[in-house]
């Protein structure tokens, strides 16, 4: 993992607003909330601490020059991802929001925090280490809710499954990927095949039947 010297000087970097490799746009045209910005950048952090940007072979070989190159890259791919990404997802957001709102500010505010707040919230909650996902959804049981979130709430648990193993995916090697994809062929062919096979008996039933 990233060591902890490299996450607290690319975060306070951030939050000083200074940037050695992208310079930072002037005119900030999106209305999206500051939370987003700061939970995108919270997630990106553990994103960060849970990967390893240079091999460990080299940390007791040249531990200053390891030391060095992780603080860049550190630095280097925090400004990437939030001024080259983050930032143009939110002026993208916000032009969708003029285009579907034109003459509606407030449909637009509300349009531009749901689509930045709630990627930003389940990417956190995704990265996030266990104990704080289980402390959150500890917390989001306990409060009072009607019976017709159950849906939405179960949606948000397949999402999050899905953005996790799409991580774990991207992390494999190319043979290691096209092992699980020819894996998950099977799969689909299998309950496919199961399914028809499933249908065919259900309607030789009914022939009987009737």
């Amino acid at each position: 993992m990233v060591s902890p010297p490299s996450i607290v000087a690319a975060s306070l970097m951030q939050l000083c607003g200074v940037s050695l490799f992208i310079s930072r746009a002037q005119d900030q045209c999106s209305l999206a909330p500051s939370v987003a910005s700061w939970l995108f950048v919270l997630a990106l952090l553990l994103l960060l601490w849970n990967c390893e940007l240079l091999p460990k072979c080299y940390t007791n070989v040249f531990p200053r020059l390891h030391t060095c190159v992780e603080l860049l890259g550190t630095i280097f791919i925090s400004e990437l991802a939030i001024l080259m990404g983050w930032s143009r997802y939110e002026q993208l957001v916000h032009h969708l929001s003029q285009r579907l709102c034109p003459n509606c500010r407030w449909c637009s505010y509300l349009t531009v925090c749901l689509l930045t707040l709630l990627p930003s919230t389940m990417l956190l909650f995704t990265l996030a280490p266990t104990q704080w996902r289980e402390f959150v959804v500890q917390l989001v049981v306990k409060l009072p809710r009607p019976e017709a979130d159950e849906c939405l709430l179960e949606c948000a648990r397949e999402l999050s499954s899905y953005v996790k193993g799409l991580g774990y995916f991207c992390q494999l090697r190319r043979e290691d990927r096209l092992r699980a994809i020819r894996l998950f062929q099977l799969q689909a062919e299998r309950t496919q095949r199961h399914n028809e096979e499933r249908q065919q008996q259900m309607q030789m039933e009914l022939e009987l039947e009737s």
